[in-house]
């Protein structure tokens, strides 16, 4: 076998056998991690290098053994298997963060952390869910870095969910794709599920915000992408009515005290938007519930007892009691709506709850509430995330007079709280005259029908109606709360979470004297400070 004329020839040619082995061996090995995927040529340059490795040291085997018995060939041989397993030990750890990457999300709301919605969302998928970006690298222009975080995402998102399943269209490539789809947009996201298709355009994922004169582009993929996936997911579109002839505040509204923000996000979520007059109307078979946002006038008795009917009857009921009215700046005191809420355990009070332990400087009537427990609130509450509720007025727990409901305080302030009775004093609490803490600001209660149909009513009532509007919706859990809210009255518990949030514009504002100092430091004192200990070490050197 050792004169053998093909372990001749590979003796003839050590060199080129040796190196042609390691070649293909190494070729091989470094192509499926580079793609991450093995193919048939990929074993077979491996099985290949390795039979001509094989075969090098079979032609060699005696000169081979020579060497091993040499103690500077056995130090070298130990150094070359250290070096070997410290490599070894190296390209393990990098496959294995290759495919298991570790990631933390340092950014002040999570921006980079899927939200609770999107991955309820994706592991609750019953039908596959196609999704194909249709994009253009020649007119990406400066979105390109935008549309990479879009395709990323994406990607995220199929990680989460075996029946999601992106991929990446080049138009510019593939043209008849794009028509096939009929995109006219470039950029465009299209999720497709069954006979349900939803197209995302690249504006509806990347906006503009100004920076001084210049538009910069803001990334808000993850609520494009999961709003579309809810409507993939969910066909119904409940209608919730919202009653006007009583001061109510208006949705449409994009000023700072309207709910513009709130109205687009609660479309999202395949909600409709209805308006309803209880004065010359009946409550519509298809409403989800009924909701009374921020009233400045009593309702009149045919409208309480028509909205007390339909409660009782299993009905939904939302209501967002103001204390002043914005135009008067009045007490607002009669809500005629007394036995509703007394059917349900709840009542109105007409002081202002205060707490200086927890609130947002310097007014201690923007309160952080403490949360209590219910359904409602019990995701913010997990994920620490708490609210901000401004000039809220008492909504008090008190005894069902209806048998079998059963009311919940949601949110209340520290026993530290208070509840301030004369709100043309110094806000100062006053033994006697003010209510002691805690102060509840919102009571949510529930009545199963003893019918035997196991439907549900429902009531939630709130201390103020502007924890939603534009100049809040978006602080801290406020949206979340008012989203979950109508989620729970819907009985669509899945919707009970936290939903993404969009992404923030930081600016650091820092004075001249501060720029000043800032340049001093980095330009100057640093660098010199550099040279100054090279010049000690190279002069102490040069004394030794």
């Amino acid at each position: 076998m050792k004169n053998s004329p093909l372990l001749l020839q590979v003796r003839a040619n050590n060199t080129a056998a040796l190196s042609v082995g390691l070649v293909l061996v190494l070729a091989g090995g470094f192509s499926a991690l580079i793609l991450n995927t093995t193919a048939w040529w990929n074993y077979i340059l491996i099985g290949l290098g390795l039979v001509i490795l094989g075969l090098f040291l079979a032609a060699n085997l005696t000169e081979i053994k020579e060497v091993g018995k040499k103690r500077t060939t056995i130090t070298r041989a130990s150094l070359t298997l250290v070096a070997v397993a410290m490599l070894g030990i190296v390209g393990a750890l990098n496959y294995i963060v290759s495919r298991h990457p570790l990631r933390v999300d340092l950014t002040s709301n999570k921006f980079y952390t899927l939200s609770d919605q999107t991955v309820d969302t994706l592991t609750h998928l019953t039908q596959d869910v196609n999704v194909t970006l249709f994009t253009s690298p020649s007119h990406a222009g400066q979105m390109q870095a935008q549309i990479q975080r879009a395709q990323q995402l994406l990607e995220e998102y199929g990680k989460k969910s075996t029946k999601f399943r992106f991929k990446v269209v080049d138009t510019d490539r593939n043209p008849a794709e794009a028509r096939r789809y009929g995109i006219h947009e470039y950029n465009t996201v299209v999720f497709e599920s069954g006979d349900n298709r939803k197209d995302v355009l690249q504006r509806d994922y990347i906006s503009y915000s100004m920076q001084g004169r210049q538009p910069i582009p803001k990334f808000q993929g993850e609520p494009a992408f999961t709003s579309a996936l809810v409507t993939m997911s969910d066909t119904t579109h409940p209608a919730f009515y919202f009653t006007e002839g009583h001061g109510e505040k208006q949705l449409a509204n994009p000023q700072p005290d309207g709910y513009s923000t709130f109205k687009d996000m609660f479309e999202k979520e395949n909600y409709t938007v209805k308006t309803i007059n209880l004065l010359k109307d009946k409550i519509p078979a298809d409403a989800a519930g009924i909701v009374v946002l921020g009233p400045v006038r009593a309702f009149q008795p045919s409208e309480a007892n028509l909205l007390q009917t339909y409660a009782k009857n299993g009905g939904k009921v939302m209501i967002c009691f103001d204390l002043i009215d914005p135009l008067s700046k009045r007490t607002i005191t009669g809500t005629g709506l007394s036995g509703l809420l007394k059917d349900f355990g709840i009542k109105v009070d007409n002081d202002l709850a205060v707490d200086n332990t927890s609130y947002l400087p310097p007014n201690p009537s923007a309160i952080l509430p403490q949360y209590g427990s219910h359904a409602i609130i019990e995701k913010l509450s997990e994920n620490h995330l708490p609210c901000l509720m401004v000039f809220n007025r008492e909504i008090e727990k008190t005894e069902p007079s209806l048998k079998g409901a059963t009311s919940s305080v949601l949110m209340q302030t520290t026993d530290k709280g208070w509840g301030v009775n004369n709100l043309k004093e110094e806000i100062t609490y006053h033994a006697g005259v003010d209510v002691k803490g805690p102060i509840p600001v919102a009571v949510a209660s529930e009545l199963v029908l003893s019918d035997g149909s196991n439907k549900k009513a429902r009531v939630a009532v709130f201390g103020n109606s502007t924890f939603f509007a534009n100049q809040y919706a978006t602080t801290l859990g406020n949206l979340d709360l008012a989203l979950n809210t109508f989620g729970w009255m819907a009985e669509q518990e899945n919707k009970i979470t936290i939903h993404p949030k969009e992404e923030e514009s930081r600016m650091l504002n820092i004075s001249n004297v501060s720029a000043m100092l800032l340049v001093v430091v980095v330009i100057i004192l640093i660098p010199l400070a550099a040279l100054v200990m090279g010049f000690v070490v190279w002069y102490r050197r040069r004394s030794i």
